[in-house]
């Protein structure tokens, strides 16, 4: 939600990111953390 107030990952995005979610650090890297791909798409 934060980029319909900033567009790019500039100094204001980060203090919005700051502000609205103070531990968006931690869950940034808990996400790319995980694994890329899914090895079994069977439908």
């Amino acid at each position: 939600m934060v980029h319909l107030l900033e567009r790019t990952h500039n100094a204001r995005f980060i203090t919005l990111m700051d502000q609205f979610m103070p531990k968006w650090r931690f869950y940034k890297d808990e996400l790319n953390r995980l694994p890329v791909r899914h090895e079994d798409w069977a439908y």
